[in-house]
């Protein structure tokens, strides 16, 4: 079960619960004291990664910071999209610092003009969705402009995380992973519809959830 933040909690139930989730939360910081390249994400979803990445696989993420070091070590070559300048530029610092060389780091804020002509997949259309936040359209329809099945993973862990996660849907292979950060949130509900047929491991540690969703069809390789 899930304690969820309550913002300006002032009753003493709600305070109890920011108590409870500042001592679930303990764990988390201790990893990320301890190692500065260890992705912001649920232990279970980390320990699914480091047991199934391997040097030859293709990354993409929406979202950079620890897990854009995490990635670079165990794969040939990541993606990493952000719309905050001051968040790219110690993105920037932190792969210089760990001579991260096989990321590709795209910077486009909100408003920014898209390059991309490619049609957004049917599923908007068959769900009768409409992306909630146009004005990041280049930077969730950045993966766009790769062809269909060319990545093993994408993590969803920046802004419009619908509008990235469905988008992202068909550039991943068969067997590969939508990783989905804090997908407790109902807001993040389209995303399960839209990968109803795909099989998924939930992993929550009482404060929030990652989830892996693993497409149809053979291993990524």
């Amino acid at each position: 079960m899930l304690i969820r933040y309550v913002p300006r909690a002032t009753s003493p139930t709600q305070r109890l619960r920011r108590l409870a989730r500042a001592v679930l939360y303990l764990p988390t910081r201790a990893r990320l004291l301890l190692d500065p390249a260890y992705p912001w994400i649920n232990a279970g979803a980390v320990r699914f990664l480091r047991a199934g990445l391997r040097s030859d696989m293709r990354g993409f993420e929406f979202g950079g910071g620890r897990s854009t070091v995490f990635f670079s070590r165990r794969v040939a070559s990541l993606v990493t999209v952000e719309h905050n300048e001051k968040w790219r530029r110690k993105v920037t610092a932190l792969l210089k610092r760990h001579r991260a060389e096989n990321v590709t780091l795209a910077f486009l804020p909100p408003g920014a003009a898209t390059a991309v002509d490619t049609p957004r997949p049917a599923v908007w259309e068959s769900l009768g969705l409409a992306p909630r936040l146009p004005e990041f359209a280049a930077y969730f329809d950045h993966i766009l402009s790769y062809p269909d099945e060319h990545f093993d993973f994408v993590l969803v862990d920046g802004r419009a995380r619908v509008e990235c996660a469905i988008n992202a849907m068909e550039k991943i292979r068969p067997g590969g992973w939508l990783i989905l950060d804090n997908s407790e949130w109902e807001k993040y509900a389209p995303v399960f519809l839209a990968a109803a047929a795909w099989k998924r491991r939930d992993y929550e540690n009482g404060v929030w959830r990652t989830t892996i969703f693993l497409k149809p069809g053979r291993s990524p390789s």
